[in-house]
Formats: structure tokens, sequence, C-alpha cells
């Protein structure tokens, strides 16, 4: 599992990407760990497979009223769910992709897979926890999940 001192670069990367939207930060709030029994998750969830020397998924998940409101900010008229399921995409392929940036080029990522509602636990790793990590845009909640190791 990384380090809790790690999360920064992928907590600074969702802030990036809203801060790109509309200059609005995001509220982020205090990660803890989730046993992976069962997932944590909004409407609809883009996870990233990590593979290489580090091993494991990330993952965004965000309700559908805040996917909108996005779309909104961006100036886009088409709110359809294959828009709101393009941009958790681009959200979480931005996130994975930063991360690269720290953890180097053998950080591979795949394409992001957009589930509804939460990931299925089949995704995450059952050996051990996941980060999540909840944060707030324009009062919509959302989290982010994290288990590497």
């Amino acid at each position: 599992m990384i380090k809790v001192e790690k999360l920064g670069v992928f907590l600074s990367s969702i802030n990036a990407f809203f801060t790109q939207i509309d200059g609005t930060e995001v509220d982020i709030d205090t990660p803890y760990l989730n046993n992976n029994k069962t997932a944590v998750g909004y409407d609809y969830s883009g996870v990233i497979k990590i593979s290489g020397p580090l091993q494991g998924c990330v993952y965004v998940s965000a309700p559908s009223a805040m996917l909108r409101a996005v779309v909104q900010a961006m100036g886009e008229t088409d709110s359809s769910i294959t828009m709101l399921k393009d941009l958790l995409g681009e959200m979480a392929n931005t996130i994975s992709g930063n991360a690269r940036t720290e953890f180097g080029s053998e950080f591979i990522i795949s394409p992001p897979h957009i589930v509804e509602s939460a990931p299925n636990v089949s995704y995450l790793p059952k050996d051990r926890p996941s980060y999540i990590t909840p944060f707030t845009w324009r009062g919509h909640k959302a989290v982010i999940g994290i288990c590497i190791t």
C-alpha cells in the first residue's frame, strides 16, 4: 500500500481539474481506509487499473448532478449520460496521468472503465484496504478511491 503522503499527487490533480474548469477549488475531506468488502461511491465511477511496479486501481466516483454541473460550467449543452461518462473518464484519466509525474514512467495506467454506481468490489484488491478521500465541489460530494501497492 502506498504511503498516505503520496496521496497528495492524486488530491492536487483533482483540485487542478476543477480549478481549470471554473477557478473553484475543491474542498478535500480527510482520507480514510475502506476494507473493500463494499465499495464507496456514487452514481458513476471511472476506474483506472494500475500496473507496473505498483499494482491496484484508482477511481473517481461522482453523482450525476455533480457531473451535469461540471458539464454546464464547461459551457457544454449536451448533458447526456454518454457525455457524463466521458467527463468522468477524463477526470479519472487526468488524476492518474498526473500521478505518473510522481511515480515515474513505469506507472502504467489503463484506459478508464466507467461503471454505474460504486465500482464492483471485483475491481478492488481483497488483501489490502483502499484510501477513500471525499471531496466537495460547489456543494456536490464525490470521492477518490486509491488502492495501490
